[in-house]
């Protein structure tokens, strides 16, 4: 269903709209190029007709169909840029019998798996004696009402001064959805850059939050979200009049399609409320901020795993 929203009436939205020098001449315009972030929101295109459709993102080989907006925002770089790759492990305690149990797993002879379990037994032995005596020395303390705390270690380390290897393994489970903050403090040199933040600002938001979905008759209905707009999100090199620079459009490392966990909007960065005089107030489209700075901080969760392979390609 197409949406009448006259707020993206263009194209692209960009901060700044003119770099910080200006002139015909290096020595009176050293900004040969600025970087911006790029974000273009995009919609997965459901089919209600295909029962079967699946529409994760997190599949290889699942082409989930996507519409753009169509508009896009740049922003110049902000102060931080980070990325972080996060694999979860686990701490696992093997023990003797585990270990030897794991040495053996290749054999698939009836033979070889024998002496595999017979080789666990036997390094085994030790740990099985001396905790089967404390279990009887706890089970002893505990029907006689006594206190104490015995085990198989305690024992070994007060007789022989050591302690049974645990065989300590960590193990991988999985990867983290990597994360990225982008902070940007956004300064209105005019009304027309004033209106341009603003612009910024409702798409970033309006990409970020759910819309009223449809029944099965087609009508908008309450009972129903749409899922949120998705993110594309790149760094990008532009010459001062807003030409493309960067040839791949990826500077520094790639970003998979990301949602948007959060938009915190702060119209007084610097502790203080100032307005500023506008020809225009209210909520309109065209309508500027009402105060001189702004800070915009937007979260963003990949829906993609990163692996080895894309690294490669440059995320």
């Amino acid at each position: 269903m197409a949406r009448k929203d006259k707020l993206f009436k263009k194209s692209i939205y960009r901060y700044p709209l003119t770099p910080p020098s200006d002139g015909n001449r290096l020595e009176d315009n050293p900004t040969q190029t600025v970087d911006y972030v790029m974000f273009e929101r995009n919609r997965i295109v459901y089919d209600d007709t295909n029962q079967k459709a699946y529409y994760g993102l997190n599949t290889s080989s699942n082409d989930v169909k996507r519409k753009a907006n169509r508009s896009r925002v740049y922003i110049a770089m902000p102060k931080g840029i980070a990325t972080s790759y996060t694999p979860t492990y686990r701490q696992v305690d093997l023990g003797v019998a585990g270990m030897a149990l794991a040495a053996g797993m290749g054999s698939t002879e009836a033979e070889g798996i024998a002496e595999t379990l017979q080789a666990a037994a036997q390094a085994a032995l030790p740990e099985f004696q001396l905790g089967a005596l404390a279990q009887l020395a706890q089970g002893g303390a505990q029907a006689l009402g006594l206190a104490g705390q015995v085990d198989a270690n305690t024992l070994l380390q007060l007789t022989k001064g050591k302690v049974f290897n645990p065989y300590t393994e960590q193990m991988f489970s999985n990867v983290q959805f990597r994360t990225h903050a982008f902070n940007f403090k956004m300064f209105a040199r005019n009304e027309d850059e004033s209106i341009e933040i603003a612009h910024i600002i409702k798409y970033l938001k309006q990409g970020a939050l759910p819309s009223y979905g449809e029944d099965d008759e087609g009508k908008q209905s309450k009972r129903f979200f749409e899922v949120p707009d998705k993110f594309d999100i790149k760094f990008v090199r532009m010459d001062p009049s807003g030409r493309m620079k960067s040839v791949s459009e990826d500077l520094h490392f790639k970003i998979h399609t990301s949602v948007c966990t959060g938009v915190d909007v702060n119209y007084t960065p610097d502790g203080q409320y100032n307005a500023v005089k506008n020809s225009t107030l209210g909520v309109g489209s065209d309508t500027p901020l009402q105060v001189p700075a702004v800070t915009v901080n937007c979260k963003f969760t990949e829906t993609k795993f990163v692996t080895q392979s894309e690294i490669k390609e440059g995320f």
